[in-house]
């Protein structure tokens, strides 16, 4: 659990007072949401996921900072794989559609060789809210590689775990068989 203290004394605490979701879609039309859980993908399947404020506020935007995969729900530093790090992308099949303009973000990533190695994966989303009409802000500012501390306007921060991805069944069987073989 995580407390921000502002200087006009609001804060967030827990989910705080933003109520933002994370989901996967079918397509990049951003249109079916998927519903299975957990969602069965192929090897180089393009995933689609969405980040949204709840509530469509126009005055606000949500700009993604961090997404991390991990076979745990709730570690995501001991075996993590980065898609994007401080706004800059770190995965090579990483592609931000929308991120810091609107009250919703979008991205797409390739499944990839992680799902080989563990049955589940799990993927953790640092988003930053700010204010549309703050030009300044650390949503407005996009990749930052350096990791300097932020001087800049205040933004809020959220984190949210979306998962399990599984590999389909006919492609774990298919690996197990290869392993067979060369045994």
């Amino acid at each position: 659990m995580y407390v921000v203290h502002h200087h006009d004394n609001s804060s967030i605490t827990g989910t705080g007072r933003f109520n933002t979701s994370m989901a996967f879609y079918t397509s990049n039309s951003f249109y079916y949401m998927v519903t299975q859980v957990p969602y069965k993908v192929t090897l180089n399947q393009n995933l689609y996921v969405q980040v949204d404020l709840r509530r469509g506020d126009s005055t606000l935007v949500l700009y993604l900072d961090t997404c991390v995969a991990s076979p745990s729900p709730h570690d995501f530093q001991t075996r993590s794989y980065a898609l994007v790090r401080n706004g800059c992308p770190v995965d090579s099949t990483y592609q931000a559609y929308i991120t810091g303009s609107r009250a919703y973000a979008r991205f797409t990533f390739k499944a990839f060789q992680f799902l080989r190695a563990t049955e589940s994966v799990y993927i953790q989303c640092k988003v930053l809210i700010c204010q549309a009409s703050d030009y300044n802000s650390r949503c407005r500012r996009g990749c930052n590689g350096r990791k300097a501390r932020d001087v800049g306007s205040e933004h809020d921060s959220q984190t949210l775990v979306l998962g399990p991805i599984q590999l389909k069944d006919p492609e774990k069987k298919e690996e197990e068989a290869h392993k067979e073989d060369k045994v």
